[in-house]
This record gives C-alpha cells, structure tokens and sequence, in this order.
C-alpha cells in the first residue's frame, strides 16, 4: 500500500503522521489489494475551491473524496483517488479527522449513503474501522 499525506497549509502539519497512520491500518482492516491513496489536508479556502471543483458546491465542507478514473494501476499499486481534509471544518462536527478521513476512504472502494440502507452499511462499517483502530494501536 501506498499513503502519500501532505498538508497544503503549515498549520495543519501535526495531522500528516497521524493520518498516514490511519489510512495504513484502514487497508490492513480490508486486507485488500494494494492500493495507492493521496491524502491532502487544506484550509477552508482551499476546501472551498476544491468542493466547487469536484462537486459542484460552492462552500465549505470537512471531506472530499475524488475517484481516480477507472482504478488505474501505477506500478502494481490500484490508485484510488485523493482525499481532502479540512480539520478547521470539522469544530462543530461530532466527529474527528480519523473518521472524516475513513468516510472519504469508503467513499472511495465505493460506499455511497444515497439510499438509507447503504448510508447504514457505510456508518457500520466507518464504526467497525475505528474500533479496530483503537485495538490495533
């Protein structure tokens, strides 16, 4: 597997060994095929443009997580996508940055919440991860 992190914004550096962290023992948890996932954490502004971008949605917002097309193979690793993180979006939310991180994770192997049954399937899953987590760690 392979976790690149960097943070676009100096003051969220402390978060890059944490989330490489996170995102390791998220692949370990799936004992999937290697994967190649690119994680950037940026500042409001930046989040701001990268929403509008990818999603059409001009604000703010904690997590976007952006498919790479087609699931290209780049030496023998499957890329995924890239995510971003916002850690300033995420004051008034009742959950972390490991959890925003696991969200666009799942987003992108393919977990939706468009139906009521699939965003069930995708918290169960986002809980299971997080506790096997915490007992890994």
């Amino acid at each position: 597997m392979s976790v690149e992190v960097k943070s676009l914004d100096k003051r969220f550096v402390r978060f890059v060994k944490p989330l490489r962290e996170t995102a390791e023992g998220f692949f370990k948890f799936l004992r999937g095929p290697v994967s190649k996932v690119d994680i950037f954490i940026v500042n409001s502004s930046q989040m701001r443009k990268i929403n509008f971008r990818y999603r059409g949605k001009d604000k703010n917002t904690d997590v976007v997580a952006v498919e790479a097309p087609e699931f290209p193979e780049i030496e023998g690793q499957v890329l995924l996508g890239e995510i971003y993180l916002n850690p300033a979006a995420l004051k008034d939310k009742p959950y972390d940055i490991n959890y925003a991180l696991i969200h666009g994770l799942l987003h992108l192997i393919g977990f939706t919440h468009q139906k009521k049954s699939d965003k069930m399937e995708m918290e169960k899953t986002e809980q299971e991860v997080l506790e096997w987590l915490k007992h890994t760690s």
